[in-house]
């Protein structure tokens, strides 16, 4: 069996496979937005499925690459989206950070905050 270098690189199963279980989840896809040798395809969709996880260190992760993307680059706006996502399921939000919020960044969290449970958004905000 011969596999392409995309197969092989590609951490598909870290996403699909049922014996993963969602603390290990986390942690490796983490490892994945956070690596600069990753390619940007894998580090979207990493940080797109850490929107179906939580816990502090979810949360932790996404605002680091929110910072270190400036709060515009395409990878911390798609970290924007998964932390509002955990945001709005959890009912709860980090009021530090979402004051720290800009640019993108913050069009994103508020958006989905905004439609999904615009109560958190901060009053006067919509």
């Amino acid at each position: 069996m011969n596999e392409d270098a995309a197969a092989v690189s590609s951490p598909g199963p870290v996403w699909s496979d049922p014996e993963i279980p969602d603390e290990e989840r986390a942690v490796l896809l983490v490892r994945l937005i956070e690596d600069p040798t990753a390619r940007e395809d894998d580090q979207d969709d990493a940080a797109s499925d850490l929107e179906f996880l939580s816990g502090p260190f979810v949360e932790a992760a996404l605002i680091r690459a929110i910072r270190a993307g400036d709060f515009r680059s395409d990878l911390a706006q798609r970290c924007a989206e998964s932390l509002a996502g955990i945001w709005a399921r959890e009912g709860h939000v980090d009021p530090a950070f979402l004051a720290e919020l800009r640019s993108l960044a913050k069009d994103e969290v508020f958006g989905i905050l905004g439609i999904r449970a615009p109560h958190l958004l901060p009053p006067g905000s919509l």
